[in-house]
């Protein structure tokens, strides 16, 4: 079994119930995201506290590092403890690092977390485990993690397709059990990649597997997750954005497994960070961002119907409700 963690995201609409913005296209797009990759690159970030999942290798880690060097507490997460260890103990050389740079004081703390997404279990202990070191409420989710498995249908824990459970049903349910204590934002990764319409009778490849498609899928319910989630917490009259992005054609492990070297390298990375750091500007929420750039998210994710009923599956597969 070959199975590829990564990062992933993408969609739109403003939290003033206006239509979304149509792509960004053109020098005045281009000069907006370049201006918000500069204010995430100059932000101070102390006192702010982000959890990352998938965060052990990757855009996941880079974006943690990123993060720290900015003066950020920074929750890695990982499945292995072993990684996790090690992935902490970079983002705190990163912290460390940043602190001298600028000249500050403390470097931002850095805690590591371990659990496996594709248990629900393990999820709602991540979050047991983050509500009680973090009584205060956290800023930032990024629910970044996500795998691909390229060579056979794999069964999680809890009798769901892997790819279905870890990419989907995992930030739903985390979403779901962190919300009340996020403060500022949730970001959930997508994909260009993303498929424009789905199959409701075939959603976990019962019908014959194929890697790309259940990925592909995966990556279409994140966009419909963000944009039924806005609506929702708009209605609520909630403060807390949330957002999803394409993080970039990234050469990362599972880039490597699914379609081979065709991407920037993890270093030159910085879509999720930059939308971590720098929301506030922005002012939206339900947004699909393309290269720093809102852009229009797939048509089944705009489809309020389909958001509600996957809504509702959703709620009945991780036996979560969201308080809203």
């Amino acid at each position: 079994m070959l199975l590829r963690a990564a990062a992933t995201a993408q969609l739109a609409v403003p939290r003033s119930r206006r239509p979304a913005a149509p792509p960004g296209r053109g020098r005045a797009a281009a000069v907006a995201a370049a201006a918000a990759g500069a204010r995430a690159a100059a932000a101070d970030l102390s006192g702010r506290t982000f959890l990352v999942t998938g965060s052990t290798d990757g855009i996941g880690r880079h974006t943690a590092q990123r993060l720290a060097a900015a003066g950020a507490c920074v929750l890695v997460h990982g499945r292995d403890a072993a990684r996790v260890d090690a992935a902490v103990a970079a983002v705190r050389a990163a912290a460390a690092a940043g602190a001298a740079a600028a000249a500050a004081g403390a470097a931002g703390s850095v805690r590591g977390y371990v659990a496996d997404l594709a248990s629900l279990e393990s999820v709602r202990s991540l979050a047991e485990a983050v509500r009680a070191d973090h009584p205060g409420g956290i800023d930032t989710l990024v629910n970044n993690a996500g795998v691909f498995a390229p060579e056979r249908p794999v069964k999680s824990r809890d009798g769901f397709e892997l790819t279905w459970a870890v990419n989907v049903l995992a930030p739903f349910l985390l979403t779901a059990e962190l919300l009340d204590k996020v403060t500022s934002h949730v970001i959930t990764t997508s994909s260009i990649s993303a498929s424009s319409s789905l199959d409701e009778g075939n959603l976990q490849q019962e019908r014959g597997y194929s890697a790309h498609s259940a990925y592909s899928a995966s990556k279409c319910c994140n966009q419909i997750f963000t944009l039924a989630l806005a609506r929702k917490l708009e209605a609520a009259g909630s403060p807390v954005l949330t957002n999803t992005l394409d993080p970039g054609t990234v050469n990362t492990k599972m880039l490597l497994a699914g379609w081979g070297r065709i991407g920037i390298e993890v270093r030159d990375a910085n879509n999720t960070f930059e939308l971590a750091a720098d929301p506030g500007p922005r002012g939206l929420s339900g947004q699909y961002y393309v290269s720093g750039r809102a852009s229009r998210p797939v048509p089944a994710a705009r489809d309020e119907a389909l958001q509600e009923r996957l809504w509702a599956l959703w709620e009945r597969q991780t036996g979560r409700q969201f308080q809203l």
